[in-house]
This record gives structure tokens, sequence and C-alpha cells, in this order.
């Protein structure tokens, strides 16, 4: 007997194995308060299974995680029977290793279409992570996650199906495994998933899928998406829907041709995706943004942007550019309200309607923008803040750019501004560099670390490539807390910094005096005998504070992935001068003029450096620190 004229019973088979357990007419998942459909009437969304999942820590920086199907008898298809009685075992997995540091989890969920049958394809296929809500505030009355509460980091989007507190029917029951009435704990009403189809792997993003497969999880098939999971302080669980669209296909079921796109695929957009530029801080300013909204059957002309922290009303988004797989909505966001807060959440939305049930649908996406505030006692940088930044093998990545200021061209940042906010995204990563601390004994400097003082706690590395040319300073440091003192005890360099010398060792050493605050104002004058009688060098150096402000870095990816972040900084200016003596001093070797913007952690996140040498045109004027020629401007762009 051929497939095709075996399919008709194969069919029935697979029918009555999942209708088994739907003893009455289910509730149809629609958006409350929207529209309510007759419930006889057949849906092309289908709920292909729900599961109570445990975390069980090892104590190890991993853990067990446990799915436990659970079964509601509301379902007009019941795919949680479906997706347990394949033979590829159980629909829902993980694939190791797992990661369960400081309360959050990170782990990869493979999820597994039990039958081959092509015709059983599914589209737009959701794994919807189900927790616990204690903020609202939106126009619609959604109960979502606050800072205690579970909550998915990574999310693709966010969705009120399937949530517990909705949609009840005539209640849950427990599954084969699962414990009764577990479900009703579960209060978050605007969930967080990631979404699954053969075109993704588990980090791509969705604007990255292939366009003409239209998020097809093709049958007998398996998909994994990576999840980072912010587990709160109402346990180790939480609970996960599976929600997917299917329609019968015409024959010979091709994927996706044989599959009508206005039924098989979800009717709302499948993706939302929010950019916000920078400008926007507690104290108020105004940001340029844009949705690009991304929907299978090109019907969205309306959307919608509420962020009720920082604006009254709910925006309306009309008249989208195409752009070809998506359109794009544009706008502009002012902080109108001064909140408190150091965030805010912003929700935008797009609706669709199924063609055949006339169901109304919605896709919704909650971001979190940064609003941070400059502290009421000012940004103060102190010594163990500043140690922050030098925690021993944490690297800091910086891109850089020369500028000629005198050249007419606007300068990347404006550091006549002495108090913000400055924008550093401007900056081009042309040249990069790389930041590091580094013990004492770690293999990379042991060879030289015994030229410096024995208080020398770490060493930090600054690689930088410039013109092709690959150039590497070591400076050997110290803290003293109790008197708010970083010592420079040296400085090593991969390159000779004079004929035959790499190691400048600095005995007594350069302090550097701590809190710096915008009164921040001190001269330090050294002098060192490198060779007794051939080579002296003086070392001074002015620090001032200048202002406080916010500082805008492309740092990737940002805070909840915004592709930038903003902190409180506090601006600095230092000049240094160096002059050598000796029979193999060669006098003044110049003057050198960096401003710094540093976060209130003491991370630095940009700076603007130039020199004056006695041999060559000035770059800036020495009596108004004003830049007049050549400059490299560097921005911070990672943190690993």
């Amino acid at each position: 007997m051929n497939l095709k004229t075996a399919f008709p019973a194969m069919f029935l088979t697979i029918a009555v194995m999942i209708l088994i357990g739907c003893t009455s007419t289910p509730d149809s998942p629609v958006n409350p308060g929207v529209q309510q459909s007759d419930s006889t009437t057949q849906s092309s969304r289908q709920l292909w299974g729900f599961y109570d999942v445990e975390v069980i820590p090892d104590n190890h920086g991993s853990a067990d995680v446990i799915f436990t199907p659970l079964r509601s008898t509301q379902i007009h298809m019941n795919v949680v029977g479906l997706m347990e009685s394949g033979s590829t075992g159980s629909a829902v997995g993980i694939v190791p290793p797992v990661s369960f540091v400081d309360g959050v989890l990170d782990i990869d969920i493979k999820l597994t279409h039990p039958f081959p049958l092509p015709q059983f394809t599914g589209f737009d296929v959701r794994g919807i992570m189900i927790g616990h809500g204690s903020i609202a505030g939106f126009s619609e009355s959604f109960f979502y996650a606050g800072v205690n509460d579970i909550d998915l980091l990574n999310a693709d989007g966010h969705t009120n199906l399937w949530n517990p507190t909705e949609y009840t029917g005539n209640g849950y029951v427990d599954g084969k495994l699962g414990v009764p009435d577990t479900i009703a704990n579960y209060t978050a009403t605007l969930n967080g998933y990631k979404y699954f189809s053969n075109d993704l792997t588990a980090n791509l993003g969705i604007s990255d899928m292939v366009k003409a497969n239209r998020g097809a999880f093709i049958a007998g098939s398996m998909n994994v998406r990576h999840y980072t999971i912010k587990l709160g302080d109402q346990g180790l669980t939480f609970q996960y829907a599976i929600d997917a669209n299917w329609w019968s296909p015409n024959e010979p079921y091709t994927v996706p041709d044989d599959f009508d796109v206005e039924q098989a695929n979800c009717p709302e957009p499948y993706h939302l995706d929010l950019w916000v530029g920078h400008g926007i801080t507690g104290d108020g300013g105004s940001a340029p943004f844009h949705v690009d909204v991304y929907d299978w059957q090109k019907d969205v002309d309306t959307i919608y942007l509420e962020a009720p922290l920082l604006i009254n009303e709910s925006m309306t988004l009309t008249g989208p550019e195409d752009l070809g797989d998506y359109v794009r909505f544009s706008g502009t966001l002012t902080n109108e309200l001064l909140p408190a807060a150091d965030q805010v959440d912003i929700l935008v939305y797009g609706r669709g309607e199924d063609p055949v049930t006339s169901i109304t649908y919605t896709d919704y996406h909650l971001y979190r923008l940064p609003t941070p505030h400059i502290p009421s006692s000012g940004v103060i940088i102190t010594i163990p803040e500043d140690i922050a930044y030098k925690t021993i093998g944490v690297e800091y990545t910086y891109g850089s750019s020369g500028y000629d200021y005198g050249g007419g061209n606007p300068a990347p940042i404006d550091y006549s501004d002495a108090n913000g906010p400055w924008d550093f995204t401007l900056v081009p990563n042309i040249d990069s560099a790389t930041r590091i601390a580094l013990a004492p004994t770690d293999p990379e400097v042991a060879g030289f670390a015994g030229d410096f003082s024995a208080h020398v706690t770490h060493f930090f590395k600054t690689q930088m490539g410039l013109g092709g040319d690959l150039n590497e300073v070591y400076q050997a440091e110290s803290h003293n807390e109790g008197a708010n003192i970083q010592r420079l005890w040296g400085i090593y360099s991969s390159e000779e910094i004079v004929e035959g010398v790499q190691a400048f060792p600095l005995d007594p050493p350069v302090d550097f005096q701590y809190p710096l605050t915008t009164s921040t104002d001190y001269t330090v004058n050294e002098n060192y005998t490198i060779i007794p009688f051939l080579l002296t060098l003086t070392v001074t150096f002015s620090h001032e504070g200048l202002g406080e402000g916010f500082a805008f870095v492309p740092v990737e990816p940002g805070v909840y992935g915004w592709g930038w972040d903003v902190q409180p900084a506090l601006l600095t200016r230092t000049i240094a001068e160096f002059e050598t003596g000796g029979l193999l001093g060669q006098g003044s070797m110049g003057k050198a003029l960096l401003y710094e913007w540093i976060a209130d952690d003491g991370t630095g996140y940009g700076s603007i450096s130039c020199g004056n040498s006695p041999d060559a045109d000035p770059n800036f004027n020495e009596s108004t620190f004003e830049i007049t020629g050549s400059a490299s401007a560097v921005a911070l762009y990672a943190v690993n």
C-alpha cells in the first residue's frame, strides 16, 4: 500500500490519538478585550504543549532542568498528547551544558517534532516562558515580570497567549506527571517567548531568518533556541507553553508553498524590532526611534507604542516605509514625565486578524530603556569602585579613530561641554584596543614582574593597534584604599621605550588621588633616576575634574540589547609632561593632554588625547587646552 492510499487511515489514527481527552468544545485563544470568537469555530492557532519546569541547582554553576508535561481538556487539538506520542521520545529537552550562576539560567531548549509527515509542518512556533507578574501600567490589564520576578532576558517577543490566568476554560488538569493546581500560581499575563524555526540557530535573531521559508518548523525536525532566564525570589520553577500555527496544506505538501500563508502562518506580526537612539536620561531628553514590523501577510498599517513612565498617552503610528521584508514606523520619543526609575518599560505591539475565525491576535514586545540619574551626591569615583573595572581577567574592548580638530570636520565628541550628555556612539571602531588586568603571577607578565616593586598587585595591560602596528603597554599598579590612592609603580612596553630600555620602574610610585569629583584639582611631580648619571626622568601630572553628565557609549549588546549604554560619568582633564636628563637625556619630551569620561563605577567610557612635541606644530593650546590639531577619540565597545 503506497503512502497516498495509506494516508487517510494514518490521519484518522493520529486524529483519534490527539483528540483523546478533549471532552468539551475548546475556548479559543483570543486577545482579551479585543474580540471573542465563537467557541465552535476552529482556529489555525494551536497549543503544541504545556509543561511545568523545575530548576534544580547542583552548586557547581549548573543545574538539572526537568520538564513535566501538563494536559488541558480545553484545547481543540490536544497536541500535548501528540507531542508525547511520537517515536522520538520527549518533545522538549535541553542541550548541555547548562549554566546557572547568580540566579541566571543560561540554557539551550530543543523542541522535536515527533512526526515526519511534511503535512504536519508548523509555522511561527513560540516557546513561551510563563512566570509571575507584579507590574502593570499599560492600557491593557497586563501583569508582567518585575525586578524580583522570573524573567526571560533575551526574549524574541512577548505574548498573552496561554497564560493560565486568562486561558482557564473549565480549568487545566495535571498531565502524566504534573502536580494538580500548580498552574494557578503563575500570574503573569504578558510573557516572553523564543521563536523556533528550521532557519534559526540557537542564537540567531529572527530578522536574520530566511524569509522565503516563512518560519517553518518542519515535521520530524528538531530546533534549538537559547534562553537567558533570571529566576526570581518565588522559587526555581516556571511554566512553558508551545504555541504554533498550522493549516491543512494542499498536495503535494511542499514546504512552505502548499501551505496557505493566510491560514498556516500567524495573522499578527511574527516579529517587532524596536530601535531607540541615544538622548534620553532620567533627567529628560528626546531620542529618535523606529519599529521594524515583520508580518507574513504584509497588511499591518498601524502599530502602537506605550511608555507610561515617559509619556502620558500611547502613540499610534501609521504610514510605514516599505523596506521589502519588513515595514518601518518612525517617530521621536521624549521624556516628558521625568521618572525616578533608572529604567522604564516600553511596549510596542501590532495586530492581525485570522481570516478564518476573525479573531484578532497581537504580537507584543516589551523593552526596558535605561534612564539613569546623576546621584544626589554627584558622580564620585572612589578606589573600591575603581577596582571594579580592574578585576583580574575582565577584558575591556575600545574602538578608536584619529581626528583633526583643525580640519573643519565635525568632532566625534564635544569635549568643551562640561556637563554632557556626551555621545561616543559616533566614534568608529577603526583602531581597536583592549585593556585587561593581569595578576603578577600571570605567565604573560611573570618574566618582567620582578623589575617592579613587590607591592604591585596587578598589571593593567593596554593593547592597541595603530596603523597596523600592535603596541602593548603594561602599567604596574596597586591601590592604597586607606589613603584613597592608586599607585603607578612603572611601565613596561613590548617595544623599547628608549634605546635598550623596556621597563621603567618608578619608586616612589606616582600617586593618583581619589575620590574623583568635579572639585578634583591636584598636581604630582616626581623625579627618577633610570640609569645613574646617564638617564633621569621627570614626570609631572596635573589632574582636574571638569563636570558631570551622561555618557552614551556603543557597547554591544548594551543594556537590554539597545546597542549602547548610558551611565552618569565624570569628565576629567589630565596634563602629563615628561622630561629626560643625564648624558642620554633629551630634555623635554613634550606634553600630553587627556580628557577622560569615567562612569560612576570607575570604568573608562571614553577619552580624547593629543600631544605637543618640541619639534612639531602644537596639537592643543597649552593655555586654554583647546584641541587645535590631531587627536585620538576612544569609546568603550565591549566588556568580556
